[in-house]
């Protein structure tokens, strides 16, 4: 389980991803100018504000009856004009620093090698230069909190280097602290704007500090100038911490220096061994709970093709089955969700928490009409719970900034979320058409409800989950209207506004356009939500307030459009027929009933077929798809059974939009992680799937075993993943059958456990583990 390679990474494509939650780096390789670049995840640009407009609201009825009367080229020109957030753009994230080795005379080197290792979080780069042997580990730890970077070199005395800070922020400087370290100093301040979807600023922003110390094994330390020069050591350890002022989202007023002086204190005097001891120990409590091997090859050993440079096997993977590669990228999303998403820290971002550039692609931002939903797709199914946490307090803090929201926009209870938020928390309508899009907050709290499922826990649904669920469903209770006489769907209940992300249909009369009223994800999601919240309600037993909210959500329930199929036997995406075979859109949000969600199942056969019919259509229409929603449409084929399609998407999103690194892009963007996280779901959807059905307030849950397998991995293993009702299963298969399934429960639910046409209940106490031998 490691990225392997013979040469430094040339750019930012091709350096190695490092992080503990909430200090990130890119690590290049190079042997005699080393960059690495630092993220911290609470650099922002802007400050604290407050994104909505006040009179915003006394539009929308008029936005509304503009659209039930078919004039919506007016309605959204008008929600553009007078609706949009202040202002129209998000802030962005940004880049920290860098980090700059020197290396004398290490410009002629040989024998280079550089690999990322999954099982350890440590990158090493090792090579030759003037007849010595140097060799360079690299880990971001969780429990220090600091970057650490260990140089050896087999001679003693003969590691020289100088060590250097820089910022591409103009109001920053770097000089030595006194100490023997050296300091990066700066603030966030005005930009000129918008570009790439980012918000200019005026005024002061956010301070930071870096920090970089040396402890040196021999030789000579002098820190001048905001330099560190290092002469004639054996060994050296660098650690890097950095911060900001960032307190909360409304609250700058920290102070960096004090939390940078926390975090060195815990390697103050510390060996470096116990560093790394420290670090790979909390780091495997994670990553080890999930173990697999794919194709009947060793990903450890490996031969062949396994022991080639990872990005040669990324480049071979149309023409050469590698099974092994398909287990690595899935560990490597773990990894990546270690890295970026740890309890206390900000969620996973559009880029995870690696970022060059001051004006990155979409700012890199939360979008929550997938992207960030999507990064969390393999919490739960891949052992990492803790790791969902973050995203959890996200909703904590837009359930307060969405309902000021919801109150200026819509006058509705509860909260709404539109398709994109910063690190101030907006939740207005920002950016473009894409933006008048309010159920964000509907989508993301579906995320508490899975968490309950995979751990029932009655006190977090208690506490943390129905909450915010309650709130999301009392918006949706007043944001629906009746469709007036006239209109499809007349005297039912619906969203209006409504738009299916992010895409466009051409009406019967050929006209292209964005908005209309109860688009089908909509729906989906709503639906979803209500049911869940009643669900919940009864596991609760809730009280007077709570019956009288469900009498509203069942009510409401009864009058929700049904789901449609079209004329090409297709699931439509929208109210009207308008799904056309030639749409080449990457969305496919009329497909979240079958993935996320699981409204659409063989339960549901005609619907389950029209989706099924969706897919072909979309695909039909491009040659391949890539990045996320290649991701997506992995775990899509899975749901319908499809191993082979699945593995062909699979082979699609590591051929066509994959770097160097196993990072993906989607250009122009420079990286997306949405795709690496949705690919690792993907993989585990094609081996386990589990659902749940609910009655008189008692569960039974149903785990699928290698539903889509593909023939290409005829053999193979894995252990730990989890299902729905507190479950961890292992499964083992040979010759692409099924050879034996362990399931593991550790809350003592019944479930049943299917593979292909057999099934067999399991009734293990809590802390027991069933055996299936099909």
């Amino acid at each position: 389980m490691k990225l392997e390679y013979d040469s430094p990474g040339a750019t930012w494509r091709e350096a190695l991803p490092i992080g503990n939650g909430r200090l990130g780096a890119m690590v290049f390789g190079a042997t005699e100018k080393e960059r690495i670049q630092i993220n911290e995840e609470t650099l922002w640009s802007g400050a604290p504000h407050d994104y909505n407009r006040p009179d915003a609201g006394r539009y929308l009825r008029d936005v509304q009856s503009l659209i039930f009367a078919d004039r919506v080229e007016e309605a959204e020109q008008l929600f553009l004009d007078r609706m949009m957030g202040n202002p129209v753009h998000l802030q962005a994230y940004q880049p920290f620093c860098d980090l700059h080795l020197e290396f004398p005379g290490h410009g002629e080197a040989s024998r280079y090698r550089r690999e990322l290792d999954l099982r350890r979080a440590v990158t090493t780069v090792t090579y030759e230069a003037n007849g010595c042997a140097y060799t360079r580990e690299l880990f971001c730890s969780r429990p220090s909190g600091c970057i650490v970077i260990r140089l050896t070199c087999g001679p003693q005395g003969s590691i020289s280097v100088n060590a250097s800070l820089s910022s591409v922020h103009p109001d920053s400087a770097a000089r030595s602290d006194g100490s023997g370290a050296i300091l990066l100093t700066g603030r966030t301040g005005t930009r000129q704007g918008p570009r790439n979807w980012s918000a200019g600023w005026e005024g002061p922003g956010l301070r930071f500090e870096g920090k970089l110390a040396a402890f040196c094994d021999g030789g000579s330390c002098k820190a001048d100038g905001g330099v560190l020069s290092i002469a004639g050591a054996s060994a050296i350890t660098l650690i890097f911490s950095g911060a900001t002022g960032f307190v909360n989202y409304q609250d700058i007023e920290g102070d960096p220096s004090a939390i940078n002086e926390r975090y060195m204190a815990r390697v103050a005097e510390r060996p470096y061994r116990e560093l790394l001891d420290e670090h790979v120990e909390d780091y495997r409590a994670l990553y080890e709970r999930v173990s697999i091997r794919l194709g009947g090859a060793d990903p450890d050993v490996g031969s062949g093709k396994n022991r080639l440079p990872t990005n040669q096997r990324v480049r071979a993977i149309r023409e050469t089955e590698d099974p092994a590669l398909a287990a690595l990228y899935f560990q490597f999303g773990r990894y990546l969700l270690i890295a970026s998403s740890r309890p206390g820290d900000q969620a996973s971002n559009l880029q995870g928490m690696w970022n060059e550039e001051e004006w990155p692609e979409w700012g890199s931002k939360w979008t929550t009409n997938i992207n960030v939903q999507m990064n969390y797709w393999p919490a739960e199914v891949g052992n990492l719970p803790e790791c969902h946490e973050p995203l959890f307090d996200l909703i904590d803090d837009l359930r307060v900034t969405g309902a000021r929201t919801a109150e200026a926009y819509y006058g509705a209870r509860g909260f709404v979320v539109h398709h994109n938020t910063d690190l101030w928390r907006a939740a207005a309508p920002v950016d473009i058409h894409a933006g008048i899009w309010p159920m964000g907050g509907v989508w993301l709290v579906q995320h508490l409800w899975d968490h309950f499922e995979y751990e029932p826990d009655l006190v977090f649904l208690r506490e943390r989950a129905y909450p915010a669920m309650r709130e999301a469903a009392r918006f949706v209770l007043d944001y629906m209207v009746e469709a007036p006489e006239g209109v499809k769907f007349a005297g039912l209940l619906v969203t209006n506004p409504s738009y299916s992300p992010e895409n466009a249909y051409r009406d019967d009369r050929d006209r292209r356009r964005h908005l209309t009223y109860a688009s089908t994800m909509d729906l989906q999601l709503i639906r979803d939500l209500f049911e869940r919240c009643l669900i919940a309600i009864e596991l609760l037993r809730g009280d007077r307030e709570d019956r009288a909210f469900e009498h509203e959500i069942r009510e409401a329930l009864r009058r929700i459009p049904p789901l449609q199929i079209g004329r090409y036997g297709q699931l439509q995406e929208w109210l009207e027929d308008w799904d056309r075979p030639e749409d080449t859109n990457g969305h496919v949000s009329h497909m979240y009933g079958l993935y996320p969600g699981n409204q659409i199942t063989e339960d549901t056969p005609e619907v389950f077929e029209a989706a099924r019919r969706s897919l072909a259509l979309r695909h039909r229409s491009q040659e391949r798809s890539v990045a996320w929603p290649a991701a997506w449409r992995i775990a899509l084929h899975a749901r319908l059974r499809d191993g082979e399609t699945a593995y062909e998407r699979l082979v699609d999103l590591l051929a066509c939009s994959t770097n160097p690194n196993l990072l993906n892009q989607h250009d122009p963007f420079p990286m997306q992680i949405d795709a690496n996280f949705g690919g690792t779901a993907g993989i585990a959807e094609m081996l386990l799937q589990c659902r749940s059905r609910y009655e008189n307030g008692k569960a039974e849950y149903i785990i699928d075993l290698l539903p889509a397998l593909p023939t290409s991995w005829t053999e193979g293993s894995v252990s730990g993943l989890r299902a729905r009702g507190g479950f961890e299963v292992g499964i083992r298969w040979a010759g692409g059958k099924l050879v034996g399934a362990e399931v593991r429960s550790l809350y003592g639910k019944p479930c049943t456990l299917r593979y292909k046409e057999s099934a067999a209940r399991c009734d293990a106490p809590a802390g027991e583990t069933f055996h299936y031998d099909p």
